[in-house]
């Protein structure tokens, strides 16, 4: 038996990999370096353009090559003098237990990774899925909108098909692809073009823009001069409902953002946001050239094209580094407002903002690889929608910013620990939030995808009104990892969700679990 399999513990460092990967866990496992006094790293912007992970961890080494592969590295690598490649399999093979019956998840993917010479990179990968989800994220899919249409949307995973449309069988099935090709072009500029997400801020949620949404087209060109990192994203989206097929085909839309980063000075990084979002009209317009100036502010372009301008949100970022192991984050975004409404404190409708504010630290108490973040998040209602609703800062049904989309107040907080290759991880959320009441035609601004000029509360409007909903999650998961490249592990979950509502019943919802998973990705299953 020694023969065919021994395992030795032994440190190791993963240098000068680039990662792909969205997940948070991930990332704070080895980021408390990308947040040192000395390291001037633009952390803001995700998914990261290249990366060194320094991070000592330990070594499986066994005596069967393809087993050794599996667990400690790329599966397939392919090296040259120009050229690299490497292709690993990924995976989520989970069984679980609500309080109706059994969960199940059943994923197999693959990812693709590609360097030519020293300046064009590649990535792809594939996800192929059957599951049968816990009854509260089964009772969203099936949830309807204003209109009675119902999209089948998993969150950030897309449209799922069903296995019955009287749901006496609860499987899904869906799968998503997404890749890109990056092009180094000088030491200051980057090219990427793909199909895929982002995420913009230090926390664990964002305001701003999130990878909360599905896969979507864009083109990202990442400018670094000196102190400053400064990205233009231009995207295309897509809106499921039948209201606005045309031709047969979802209507799109299209958007432009601005983000610009600047390190002040050690401590202090500060950081400007600016989008607009517009929609495909009957006519077949497309992308507005009005939009592709990279160094421009929008208002005046809204003001020039009148009517068929678009939504413009701007907002502003800030990093604070307390200790060279911890550091506080905020964002504000405004979407509309009035300074002599904000005066009067009549809660005007148009009066539309979202805000966070965070804390997090690193190695708390001097316990190497003990890691807590807390932070709040808040949204006006109405915020992020628009009175043309194909125009709303949304795709494929979701939010693109945070996943509870408008008027609400949220608070959560995360502790994770790692000894070696064993890690566990607490997140506790609480959450006020608004929602419809059941036969009310009014139009509470906790939806982004309505029209904000369908029957809105004019004044008096506060978060969380309308169905006043509480929110309390504890997810609890311990783990081994496997192979760092892939983020592979084997891990144990419990989660408890709770909601209290004043208009409707409260539920009470456990899942427990067990999974052997390549992680890579953030699926926000926490709203």
């Amino acid at each position: 038996m020694k023969k065919l399999f021994l395992i030795l513990f032994l440190p190791f460092n993963l240098i000068a990999q680039d990662y792909y990967s969205f997940n948070h866990a991930f990332y704070d496992s080895f980021s408390k370096e990308l947040h040192s006094y000395e390291n001037t790293s633009h952390t803001a912007f995700k998914p990261f353009l290249s990366l060194k992970n320094n991070a000592k961890l330990t070594m499986i080494n066994t005596r069967v090559g393809v087993l050794n592969r599996f667990l400690n590295d790329n599966f397939i690598n392919i090296k040259t003098e120009d050229f690299k490649l490497s292709i690993n399999p990924l995976f989520e093979l989970q069984l679980g237990a609500d309080e109706i019956g059994r969960t199940y998840t059943n994923t197999r993917a693959f990812e693709v990774k590609g360097q030519i010479g020293d300046n064009v990179s590649l990535y792809s990968s594939f996800y192929e899925n059957q599951a049968i989800v816990p009854m509260y994220l089964e009772d969203y899919i099936w949830s309807q909108d204003e209109n009675g249409e119902i999209d089948f949307v998993l969150p950030g995973q897309g449209v799922s098909r069903v296995s019955s449309w009287d749901r006496t069988t609860r499987d899904l099935d869906y799968a998503m692809a997404n890749g890109h090709v990056s092009f180094k072009a000088s030491n200051h500029f980057n090219f990427q073009f793909g199909h895929g997400k982002h995420f913009i801020g230090d926390g664990y949620r964002s305001m701003l823009l999130s990878d909360n949404t599905f896969n979507y087209p864009y083109l990202k060109i990442t400018t670094d001069v000196w102190k400053v990192s400064y990205v233009n994203l231009y995207s295309s989206y897509q809106d499921l409902r039948d209201e606005f097929e045309m031709a047969g085909i979802y209507r799109k839309k299209f958007s432009t953002i601005h983000y610009l980063s600047y390190n002040v000075n050690k401590r202090l990084n500060i950081g400007l946001f600016e989008a607009i979002v517009w929609a495909q009209d009957t006519l077949g317009r497309g992308f507005d050239v009005n939009y592709l100036n990279p160094i421009i502010f929008y208002r005046p372009i809204e003001f020039s094209l009148g009517s068929r301008g678009g939504n413009a949100l701007m907002g502003v970022t800030a990093k604070y580094k307390l200790t060279d192991k911890s550091h506080a984050y905020g964002q504000f975004i405004i979407d509309e407002f009035k300074i002599s409404e904000i005066r009067a404190g009549k809660g005007w409708w148009a009066n539309k903002y979202a805000s966070q504010i965070g804390f997090k630290v690193f190695d708390v108490l001097g316990i190497d690889n003990l890691f807590f973040q807390t932070e709040f998040n808040a949204s006006r209602p109405y915020m992020y929608s628009h009175h043309k609703p194909l125009q709303s800062y949304t795709h494929y049904g979701q939010p693109l910013a945070h996943p509870l989309g408008s008027s609400f107040y949220e608070n959560i907080s995360i502790a994770r620990y790692r000894y070696k290759r064993y890690y566990t991880e607490l997140k506790t959320l609480w959450a006020k939030k608004g929602a419809a009441i059941q036969d009310s035609t009014t139009n509470f601004g906790f939806n982004p995808l309505q029209s904000y000029s369908d029957n809105r509360i004019e004044y008096g409007n506060v978060i969380a009104q309308g169905n006043t909903t509480y929110l309390k999650m504890i997810d609890f998961k311990v783990g081994i990892l496997l192979n760092p490249h892939t983020n592979m592990k084997i891990e144990f979950g419990v989660l408890n969700r709770k909601t209290t509502s004043t208009y409707e019943f409260d539920t009470n919802t456990n899942h427990v679990y067990i999974a052997f998973k390549t992680d890579l990705r953030n699926l926000y299953y926490d709203f």
